[in-house]
């Protein structure tokens, strides 16, 4: 049998093609909803991490207690007293000396320095974020890296917490009904044990207030997740 291929190139079907301008155009559209989602993805990525950590550091320090009460005892009978914020008691040496005592060296914790004024130390943890402990050592601000050691914004990217397990001279029951507990938590001084309490800026400590201190509190609050009106932006 002969084959003709005389007509073969006439049976070839044309290859579709796109114009310049065509193409110009699809990678205009893709820009412009790159443009339009991208943050909303940085956002979201920015608040995933936050929480993340902050669930982490949660657990972390309040498994380091747990294992020291098997050493050490009940929580309320540890000696960590160091005074408080009106009337320090410790030299930066020996509230450093009372934390890796009883919570410290059951931390993996990269390094340690002490601040340049002497009111208290840093301790650099292996997951990259840093805990300042200042000397009467109840107040505890939580860092999610070093980058914000240098530009903190509280809320964003620090976050106050507090290890307050017994009443301290000086601390009335009124502000630290909420803030005395045998685990470390945070920060709630003053705080009235309602969510709008968390979210009221007349209070300064409120998150959103001047000093924000409530916001690791709110997030908790919320179950471990930033609410859809958390004053501050990602």
């Amino acid at each position: 049998m002969k084959n003709d291929f005389t007509n073969y190139s006439h049976c070839k079907e044309a290859s579709p093609a796109f114009t310049l301008a065509e193409v110009l155009i699809t990678l205009g559209i893709i820009g412009v909803v790159a443009a339009m989602t991208m943050p909303s993805l940085i956002a979201a990525h920015r608040k995933h991490e936050v929480v993340t950590k902050l669930e982490k550091i949660y657990s972390v320090f309040n498994q380091a207690v747990r294992t020291s009460t098997v050493e050490h005892g009940d929580v309320t009978g540890w000696d960590i007293d160091c005074g408080n914020s009106n009337n320090i008691k410790c030299t930066t040496d020996e509230a450093l000396e009372r934390f890796n005592e009883y919570i410290g060296k059951y931390l993996q914790i990269t390094s340690i320095t002490k601040k340049d004024d002497n009111t208290g130390f840093y301790i650099f943890l292996n997951d990259g974020s840093i805990l300042k402990i200042d000397n009467f050592l109840y107040d505890i601000n939580f860092y999610i890296n070093k980058k914000a050691i240098n530009n903190p914004r509280q809320g964003i990217n620090s976050f106050y917490f507090r290890f307050n397990p017994v009443l301290r001279e000086g601390q009335s029951i009124e502000n630290n009904k909420y803030a005395i507990k045998e685990t470390f938590e945070p920060y709630a001084f003053g705080w009235d044990g309602t969510r709008e309490g968390l979210l009221n800026t007349s209070n300064a400590m409120a998150c959103g207030g001047i000093y924000s201190n409530y916001c690791g509190k709110l997030i908790q609050y919320e179950g471990w997740k930033i609410p859809d009106d958390y004053p501050y932006k990602f």
